[in-house]
């Protein structure tokens, strides 16, 4: 009896193992997910970059050329390259100018300024609305883009002194500067995110130290700031590169389905590599230029005399600010204890906050007032932006050609199966790789980030013959599959979200909930879930957005499918077919009236609008709550 107790006791399994095993459960939606729609995507399109692809009724058939593809991509047909050199020499610039930009501001909405709430609302707007639809939109229209910009007398004096180059390249910055903000909001959140996670006492030591806000920044902010910047870096050059008005994504998609010789199938999946390869190139410079070479000198915790100067170490002049108790009285209401706290440093906040926020709101209220605009009032020179009367028979037509029920049911339900099929599975490996410790859990991350890298251009043509097979081309199976397995639309970012949030619940709620006999997934259904509802309705809108506005994708699996998304893509053809057959000169008008355009616009984003000002409070307050410093 006594040696069959021994072996029951060593049979049993260890906290750890336990650990261990309730790791790979949590993570194993991932794993199966990357396998079937990740794995072997990625290696199927690489096999396709070496073959010649002829679609046929029974499939495609491939045929072996070995490097011909890539041959003709460098001599014979250059436009990807073209393409490429373009997207180069400006979306890299807006990759900086975007996270610049967007660390000033996280620095100034992490301060203690009044207001607070209604400026996030504002910044995290260009979130919530942006696609590729409405932004060719808004930038067709000119509302977004600063236009004339180089006719103003500064940047003239600009070209005379420093010449034509740098004027041209300051004219490019400013004319898409309100452009560069709207793609700003992601990173916003990760910088306002780490900023939060940061200890106070670092500077109130550097402080008393005697270190000015200009050092305080340069010598905390910044170095903590490093790892989310790279990851902001990395983020918004992905975003830019796999945006649909980028010039290489469209390049791709026009040999895709291209019948001619050397192109389909084949060259656009050699094209698709061949853009992987120059973005990872980019993102390992970047890489080695953040974390590359190491640093020798010890880390010093707190500040010193080695850190920053003493506090006295410039001399004060005699005058009345410094010799006069109203003087001093004076500088300190006008620039406060350390500078950042007087009337001076706040002014120039709120009035540089209140000018972005324009910047951003601007788009929408120039929306509103175009759509309900007569067409005397759009015909009108006369008339700029404010209409003589109220006119919303631009709304009927819009509601007509959109198809507005229709499409909004089946924006919905693109929407928001996936999102929450998505935000279920992100959450379980998330909560997976923050609480457990398991082997093989770095190389799950390296893969997930690496998933993020690789562009989705590369995986569609795979990713459809793989539907194809499985019988799931024309059916919402094709987002909600991928999407309940961990693999939908931007899914790394959201595990990496998760995980940020679970990581910082304390440990000590865990404990207690075993010792009650809890099991771990109830833990994570009563403990994890109820804390972290502010990160989760984060989660979902994001993929809520992602999907609602995903058009070619849909277009490419489910054919027929009328999101209203889609419908604003084809809205001039539609609006021009069903009023071709009007002859008067009110209804020729109509015809070129672009408020009709501008209230279909906004009646496609409208009810992302709803949803992002019911559930703004959560957003913001779980924004609050995630960190990404720790990860």
């Amino acid at each position: 009896m006594e040696q069959e107790l021994t072996i029951k006791k060593k049979k049993r399994l260890t906290n750890a193992q336990k650990d261990a095993i309730a790791g790979y459960l949590f993570i194993g939606l991932w794993v199966i997910g990357f396998l079937v729609f990740g794995l072997y995507p990625i290696l199927y399109s690489l096999f396709l970059s070496f073959n010649k692809v002829i679609p046929g009724a029974f499939g495609i058939e491939t045929t072996w050329i070995g490097l011909q593809n890539y041959q003709v991509a460098f001599t014979t047909d250059r436009t990807m390259l073209d393409a490429l050199i373009g997207f180069l020499k400006d979306d890299l610039i807006m990759v900086f100018v975007i996270n610049v930009f967007a660390v000033i501001f996280a620095v100034l909405l992490s301060g203690n300024i009044r207001g607070k709430g209604f400026f996030r609302t504002v910044f995290f707007l260009p979130v919530v609305i942006i696609s590729g639809s409405v932004m060719g939109q808004l930038v067709d229209k000119n509302i977004i883009i600063m236009n004339s910009l180089q006719n103003f007398s500064i940047i003239e004096m600009i070209g005379q002194t420093l010449g034509s180059e740098v004027q041209e390249f300051i004219v490019k910055i400013f004319k898409d500067l309100f452009y560069m903000f709207w793609f700003s909001g992601v990173q916003l959140i990760v910088y306002m995110t780490t900023l939060q996670k940061m200890d106070k006492s670092m500077y109130e030591a550097s402080q008393m130290d005697g270190a000015s806000v200009w050092e305080q920044f340069w010598k905390i902010t910044l170095p903590a700031l490093k790892t989310a910047i790279f990851i902001n870096l990395v983020y918004t050059l992905i975003l830019l590169a796999t945006f649909d008005n980028n010039g290489v994504i469209a390049t791709i998609k026009n040999v895709m389905f291209d019948t001619q010789p050397q192109r389909g199938f084949g060259f656009a999946a050699a094209l698709a590599w061949l853009y992987f390869i120059v973005l990872v190139i980019i993102i390992v410079i970047l890489f080695l230029i953040f974390f590359g070479i190491p640093k020798k000198s010890k880390k010093h915790h707190g500040f010193s005399e080695v850190s920053f100067r003493p506090k006295t170490r410039y001399e004060l002049q005699p005058n009345f600010f410094n010799s006069t108790e109203k003087g001093k009285k004076i500088k300190k209401i006008v620039l406060g204890k350390n500078v950042s706290d007087g009337i001076l440093a706040k002014v120039f906040s709120y009035a540089l906050l209140i000018v972005v926020s324009f910047a951003f709101l601007y788009p929408l209220l120039c929306l509103f007032l175009k759509s309900i605009q007569s067409p005397d009032d759009v015909l009108n020179p006369m008339v700029s932006l404010l209409p003589t009367s109220l006119y919303l028979d631009n709304y009927v037509k819009a509601f007509k050609v959109l198809g507005f029920w229709h499409a909004l049911g089946q924006s919905f339900l693109y929407a928001f199966v996936p999102s929450v099929l998505q935000v279920i599975s992100t959450g379980l490996v998330g909560y997976g790789l923050a609480k457990f410790k398991f082997k093989g859990k770095k190389i799950v991350f390296g893969l997930i980030i690496a998933s993020f890298v690789i562009p989705p251009q590369i995986l569609m043509i795979p990713t459809y013959v793989a539907y194809s097979k499985m019988n799931i081309l024309g059916s919402i199976l094709t987002f909600a599959l991928p999407a309940a397995f961990a693999q939908g639309l931007k899914n790394s970012i959201f595990i990496l979200l998760f995980y940020s949030s679970f990581s910082v619940l304390p440990k000590e709620l865990d404990e207690a909930a075993m010792l009650d006999g809890a099991s771990r997934l109830k833990i994570f259904l009563r403990v994890a879930v109820p804390l972290s509802v502010p990160i989760i309705i984060v989660c979902f809108i994001f993929s809520f957005v992602w999907y609602w506005n995903e058009t070619y994708l849909l277009s490419l699996y489910v054919n027929g499918a009328q999101t209203l998304p889609m419908q604003l893509n084809s809205f001039a053809a539609s609006f021009n077919s069903i009023y071709s057959s009007a002859s008067s000169s009110s209804s020729y008008a109509d015809k070129l009236n672009e408020a009709i355009y501008m209230a279909g616009t906004l009646i496609s984003i409208l009810p992302l609008l709803i949803v992002y000002f019911i559930l703004q409070k959560w957003f913001v307050r779980g924004i609050d709550q995630t960190g990404l410093a720790g990860m």
